[in-house]
């Protein structure tokens, strides 16, 4: 028998106040977060030198200030976390704006090509009446395949009684890849290319860290629109929820200084011989309106390419999707290339009706079984 790749994932238990939490989880992957920091060729290549000169602090700054006033609990997390890893603050903290620096910050500083870091996910919703699954193709920097963790995470500090977990970067707040928590929420999370970012507003992990607490579809979309604090680029969140197995939706946020623009599309429970029983989304926007960066190869390809197969009605059916590699360029299930910065690390299947999420680290086309299972509780 041939001898498989190792491949590990380690999850953290953890419970206590937001700093607590950030705490224990820099504690606990500090070797992961430094040696990400250290290997990460984006940290190292851009992140680090546009910080390094005064308009990128000025940049960062902003974003600082804007995110004390409205997500000061979150602020505690990362203090906790630079704290726990043994880092300075402002190390983590730009960690947590690296899309807006990436994708918007260093284009206007004319540093990056823009095309560099298309470094999107791919999506698969089915509702049937005999399957109910949100799959997920976690897209991203390829060195968080190598440090990449799972927080499982309880906190409780004055009114706030959060519990979830998710599948985090090495050094960032959690819920910007896949996620479920205790009120029966599923979330998996792709990245939205704005041409610009509104600077001063919400960066978007924080968006979506807020949105761990989310207790519906409705509820969500509430959050999404942070009132008063908006939204500095955007991103597309697709949804489950346990209590109301009817429906799923797909969640568009776009950038905005005060409140974010926000589409909520309903994906109710279809019949399989519907023309399309499933929803797809990848990295370009569907429903709202926003002036997207011009270089967008990689997510058009593979929406492309997804459009080419008979809409899956089965979960095997998705695995094959989810694992194409026809596209030599921009694949599906991607690895670092020439053309393709980006790397697939994970798989998500989540299975609402059985309530589990399966998860991959290698193409789940040719994986007989995931690295493990979690129960959605």
């Amino acid at each position: 028998m041939a001898n498989l790749p190792a491949v590990s994932i380690p999850i953290l238990h953890v419970r206590g106040n937001h700093y607590d939490v950030g705490y224990h989880t820099g504690a606990t992957f500090q070797h992961r977060i430094k040696s990400f920091y250290q290997r990460s060729l984006l940290i190292q290549d851009k992140l680090l030198p546009f910080y390094s000169q005064r308009r990128g602090r000025e940049i960062a700054d902003v974003y600082l200030r804007g995110v004390r006033d409205n997500f000061p609990n979150l602020i505690r997390e990362i203090q906790g976390m630079a704290d726990g890893v043994g880092m300075p603050f402002e190390d983590i903290f730009i960690l947590n704006i690296a899309k807006e620096i990436y994708n918007c910050h260093f284009n206007e500083m004319k540093n990056w090509p823009p095309e560099s870091d298309n470094l999107g996910c791919s999506d698969i919703m089915i509702n049937t009446p005999a399957v109910k699954l949100i799959a997920h193709n976690e897209d991203c920097d390829p060195e968080s395949k190598n440090f990449g963790y799972i927080v499982s995470a309880h906190i409780r500090e004055d009114s706030t009684d959060e519990k979830f977990t998710a599948f985090s970067y090495p050094g960032s707040l959690p819920g910007n890849t896949f996620a479920f928590n205790k009120h029966g929420m599923i979330f998996a999370c792709n990245g939205l290319y704005p041409k610009t970012a509104v600077l001063g507003a919400t960066p978007r992990y924080f968006l979506n860290r807020s949105m761990m607490a989310a207790t519906s579809a409705e509820h969500a979309l509430k959050l999404g629109k942070n009132v008063g604090g908006g939204c500095a680029v955007g991103f597309n969140l697709n949804l489950g929820n346990l209590n109301n197995l009817r429906d799923m939706w797909g969640l568009e946020i776009g950038p905005g200084k005060k409140e974010s623009m926000v589409n909520l599309h309903t994906l109710t429970e279809q019949a399989v011989e519907s023309t399309m029983p499933c929803y797809v989304h990848t990295n370009s926007y569907k429903h709202l309106k926003v002036e997207e960066m011009d270089a967008l190869s990689s997510t058009e390809a593979r929406m492309k390419r997804i459009l080419e197969f008979k809409p899956p009605s089965t979960v095997e059916e998705v695995k094959t999707i989810l694992g194409d590699t026809k596209n030599d360029e921009y694949p599906i299930y991607r690895t670092p290339s020439t053309t393709d910065s980006g790397k697939t690390v994970a798989t998500a299947l989540f299975d609402l009706k059985d309530r589990k999420v399966e998860i991959y680290m290698d193409n789940p086309k040719y994986s007989q079984s995931p690295i493990f299972t979690l129960l959605l509780e």
